[in-house]
Order: C-alpha cells, then sequence, then structure tokens
C-alpha cells in the first residue's frame, strides 16, 4: 500500500473552529473520510463555510430531481477521476433508487445504458460541463425544453461544484481514509454478482453469506463494478483517490 502524503496535512479537529465541528457532526451520512476533507478546509475557516453552504443548498434545498442530481455527481466524479467522492455518491445514488446498472453506466461509455431522455440530456452535458466546454446550442435548448431555468441554473452550479471538489482533493492529496470495502451482512442478499465479478475479494461462505477474501484489497474498476452491481446495495467502497496514489510515487 503506497502511503500518501498530502500537500496540505489536515487539521486535527481539536483545532477547527465550533462550527466547523458543528457540521462534522451533521454529515455522518458522508462516511469515513469527511474528517480529512473539513480539516483540510479548517485552514480557511470563511472558505470552508461557504464552500459547505453551497453543499449543503445543492443538496437539501435541490430542484433537480434525485436521481439526476446523483447521476450528474457519478459522472463528474468518474470523468475527473475522483473515486473518493464517486465512492460517497455511490452510496447516495442507491439510496435515491438509481439502480446498480446505471450507477455502473455512469463509469461507462453512457451511450451503451438505455437512458430516459432527461438523463441522456444530463449525462451529455456533464460529460462536456466536467472539462470545462460550453454547451451547444442545440443540447442547450433540449435540456431548456426539460428543465426550468432554476433547474438549469443548479445543474451548471452543480457540476461546476463536483469539480471544485474533485480537482481540490486530488491538487492537495487529500486522503481519503477509512475502509477500503466492506459488506453490509444485513442488506446483502447473496446474490453472488460480486463474487463472480471479483473472486480475489469477495466469497461465500457456508451459509452462502458473502464474505471477504481479503480485508482491504487493491481498489481496482473491478472491485468497483463489483460493488456498483450488487442489487441490494450491501457494498460500501471508501476508495483513496487514484490520483493521489500516482503523485505519491513520483
Amino acid at each position: 500500500m503506497h502511503v500518501v502524503t498530502p500537500r496540505i496535512a489536515p487539521l486535527p479537529v481539536d483545532d477547527w473552529p465550533p462550527a466547523l465541528r458543528e457540521l462534522l457532526h451533521a454529515s455522518r451520512r458522508d462516511g469515513a473520510g469527511r474528517e480529512n476533507l473539513f480539516g483540510t478546509l479548517a485552514h480557511h475557516p470563511p472558505l470552508a463555510e461557504a464552500w459547505l453552504h453551497l453543499a449543503q443548498v445543492l443538496t437539501h434545498q435541490g430542484l433537480l430531481e434525485p436521481t439526476l442530481h446523483e447521476l450528474a455527481l457519478l459522472r463528474t466524479s468518474h470523468l475527473l477521476r475522483a473515486p473518493y467522492v464517486r465512492a460517497r455518491h455511490e452510496d447516495h445514488a442507491r439510496d435515491v433508487g438509481v439502480a446498480p446498472e446505471a450507477v455502473a453506466a455512469t463509469a461507462a461509455d453512457p451511450a451503451a445504458y438505455d437512458w430516459s431522455a432527461p438523463e441522456a440530456a444530463v449525462l451529455r452535458a456533464v460529460d462536456l460541463l466536467a472539462v470545462g466546454e460550453v454547451l451547444p446550442e442545440p443540447l442547450w435548448r433540449e435540456l431548456s425544453g426539460m428543465f426550468t431555468a432554476a433547474q438549469l441554473l443548479e445543474l451548471l452550479v452543480l457540476v461546476g461544484q463536483c469539480a471544485m471538489v474533485c480537482t481540490t482533493l486530488n491538487t492537495l492529496r487529500t486522503p481519503g481514509g477509512g475502509p477500503t470495502v466492506r459488506v453490509d451482512a444485513a442488506r446483502c442478499c447473496s446474490a453472488g454478482q460480486c463474487v463472480s465479478t471479483a473472486p480475489d475479494v469477495f466469497a461465500h461462505d457456508e451459509d452462502g453469506q458473502v464474505t471477504l477474501v481479503e480485508e482491504r484489497p487493491a481498489v481496482t474498476d473491478r472491485l468497483r463494478l463489483a460493488a456498483a452491481l450488487c442489487p441490494s446495495g450491501a457494498i460500501h467502497l471508501t476508495a483513496p483517490d487514484r490520483i493521489t496514489e500516482e503523485a505519491s510515487l513520483s
């Protein structure tokens, strides 16, 4: 396992301003690794407050359908190679009803999956926005026929905010933290897709329950696919950033 050295080390919780500690307590749904993100932002408390307030508005006061919201974030984090951000939103996407196959499809060629018209239009927009391209007029007209002006503004800011998070974490080499993979036994339905997809990581025990062959395996695309294909959403990944790992070797 490669040791990640962050360019700006996260501050310990005791050095955070009280307001930031309260936000951390309220964000337990974000899982392991949020301490490193918050601890990094704690170097600049006013910036941290503005950053996190925008995230809260997009998450809790958003006007886009939750499934479209999560698909946009999954695609953005895939394109910008930010597995920690993507792993968080794989869980969120399942929670709002995105099918495991659709989650996996956001990390592949979007044309290979049967998306609804709004989903396909949003993903085409993300593919341009996430890399700084301006939407062409035909796509803009298509989106305008599906969404309100407020929803269009939200889509633009949502992709931009996610891209900001991804590029900031990548550049600073902020560790994701937490376990690499976890199987939620209470949700596991023993379908076995994970075992056939990543047999070096998953196996069935004597009772047919999925177990881990290795506690902290290397995070690969095959492991991410196994998690995305789990029909019950029982596999949870918290992966170190791929760019971070490569940068630490230079």
